[in-house]
Parts: C-alpha cells; sequence; structure tokens
C-alpha cells in the first residue's frame, strides 16, 4: 500500500530534505508504528517490541518527488494480512489485518486530535510519542500531510496542532487502588507483564514490581487469585494496565474483594464516559475496588481477620 509524506512550506526549499530531519522523520514515524502496534496486540506500549516482529513494521521509501514548494516522500508498507504469522499472532484483534504500520501511525494522530475518534488507539507512551514530533517543524508555517491515498482520513500536522495533543493527558483519570480477582492467563517474562482473565473474559495487562516477582507467582500460572495493585487508565477513561503490589490465593477474601463501594471514586472517569453516552462506570464489571473509605492500616487489619 502506498502512502505519502508531504511537507508544505518546507523551509529547505521545493523537493529538498536535509538527511537529520529524514532521518528524524524516519525513526519517529516507526516508533509511533511500534507503539502502536504494542498497544493492540499487548494493552499497553512501553515495552520491549519482539525482536520477530520487527521485520513486520518495515515501512520502505520509494521516491521522492516536488511541486508548488511542497516536498512529497512516497512510502510504501504491506498490510499485517500478508504475513503467514497473522491468524496466530493477533487473535482477536482481525481487524489489524486491513492496516499497514504506516496506517497505524495515520490511525493513532487521527485519534489523538480528533475529539470524536476512538481513544483506546492512545496511552500515556503514545502520547509522549507524538509531542515529540512537533520537534521536526522549523517554522510555524510548514505543514505535513500524512495520507494514503483517501482510503483512510489524512492527517493534517503542524507545530501547534501536536501542541494541542497534550491536552490528552488532562483527560486521563488518576490512577486508583484496585483489585482484581481472576486466572493468570499468560506470563510474558521477556516483556515483564502478566495478563490476566476475569470471569468475564476481561484481559487485563499487570506490571510485576520487579522481574523477580515472576519467581513468586509463577506457581499461580492458570489458578485464580486475587491481586491488589495501582489501576492506570488511558485518555478517555479505558482501564489501561495496573501496577501489581501483592496478590493471594483465591479464598475467603472473595466476597470481600467483589463488593462495590458505594460510590464511585473515580468521578473523573465517569463524567467521561456519560459524556460518551456510555453507563457510569464499566470498569465495575471488569474487577472491584477498595470496599469504602479506610486507611491503608485499617484495610491490612481487615486482611489479617479474614486469614
Amino acid at each position: 500500500m502506498n502512502y505519502d509524506i508531504k511537507i508544505v512550506n518546507n523551509y529547505e526549499g521545493e523537493g529538498r530534505i536535509e538527511l537529520n530531519r529524514l532521518a528524524f522523520l524516519s525513526s519517529h514515524v516507526k516508533s509511533i508504528a511500534q507503539k502502536a502496534l504494542l498497544l493492540q496486540l499487548f494493552g499497553y506500549s512501553k515495552i520491549l517490541f519482539p525482536k520477530k516482529l520487527q521485520k513486520y513494521l518495515n515501512i520502505f521509501l520509494t521516491s521522492t518527488s516536488s511541486k508548488e514548494n511542497e516536498t512529497m516522500l512516497t512510502l510504501d508498507a504491506a498490510y499485517f494480512k500478508d504475513f503467514p504469522v497473522q491468524l496466530e499472532l493477533f487473535r482477536d484483534k482481525s481487524y489489524l489485518k486491513d492496516l499497514t504500520p504506516m496506517a497505524l501511525v495515520i490511525k493513532t494522530f487521527n485519534a489523538a486530535l480528533d475529539e470524536d475518534e476512538d481513544k483506546s488507539l492512545l496511552d500515556e507512551p503514545i502520547i509522549d510519542e507524538l509531542l515529540k514530533f512537533r520537534s521536526f517543524f522549523k517554522t510555524d508555517t510548514e505543514r505535513i500531510f500524512l495520507s494514503n491515498r483517501n482510503s483512510i482520513p489524512e492527517v493534517k500536522l503542524s507545530g501547534k496542532k501536536i501542541n494541542k495533543i497534550e491536552n490528552l493527558y488532562k483527560t486521563i483519570p488518576s490512577p486508583q487502588k484496585t483489585v482484581i480477582n481472576g486466572i493468570i492467563d499468560e506470563m510474558k517474562f521477556s516483556r515483564k507483564q502478566l495478563v490476566m482473565l476475569t470471569s468475564d473474559k476481561q484481559k487485563i495487562v499487570v506490571i510485576p514490581p520487579s522481574s523477580d516477582f515472576f519467581e513468586k507467582i509463577k506457581d499461580y500460572f492458570g489458578k485464580e487469585i486475587i491481586i491488589s495493585g495501582v489501576a492506570n487508565f488511558k485518555p478517555g477513561g479505558q482501564l489501561s494496565y495496573v501496577n501489581l503490589e501483592s496478590f493471594n490465593p483465591a479464598g475467603v477474601a472473595d466476597k470481600f474483594f467483589s463488593r462495590k463501594p458505594d460510590k464511585t471514586p473515580l468521578q473523573q472517569q465517569i463524567a467521561i464516559q456519560i459524556k460518551q453516552g456510555k453507563k457510569s462506570n464499566p470498569i465495575d464489571d471488569i474487577f472491584g475496588k477498595w470496599p469504602g473509605n479506610e486507611t491503608d492500616e485499617e484495610f491490612e487489619q481487615m486482611l489479617k481477620e479474614l486469614d
């Protein structure tokens, strides 16, 4: 699939691009594609990218041209569906088969810049990466257009537009203490994460506190456990991942952990969900939260009384 990167009002001159700027453009486009793919496959973008997947991110520069104060770079990227490992790799992410690495970059920018676009394409590390792109612009009049020739909406970028992406940080709810009851479905040692499967088949990314924590928890693989930790959210309020603090085998404390609070503490998230026409707190369907307003000391004592 062919894509165009069009630089308008290029301060270097029509049809020209200095090699350092070309290297910057190449590096950050690839980095956005990589993080976007990690987020879609593994639920979090700031993890080690598997070496065996690197070739699937290939984006080739096939030609350059110029026209009316424009510098045009033509790129080529293959659909993910063209790779033999596709069906095994992407599992329930079958929609990715119709995308390419460059398409993910365009969709990610559109998600960040358009209020009505799906924010599940974003997390905080991706926002950080998008903001780095503003360093490319050398004048206030320079513009970049990313397009795949009208099969998906093109994205128009400028330094001023990139700056607006910072506002997305305000839509990320504050981290929230939480408790999850589920089964350890996957242990990804190379990416330093666990995946828990809840009773309603929701998969949740869990980040252990250290690499040696896998040694403590590995015997519980495939078993039901209860973990406590801190939930982190994406722009728009969707759960991103949970920082694991402690865990226990499922047992006598199940009912306690599954209780829902009398009032929901995530007021910012609720407001966002209501604005989107969704129910007040869909996160309640995935995991429970602290039962009330107990202090940490009171909560620890309650746990001891359950043993």
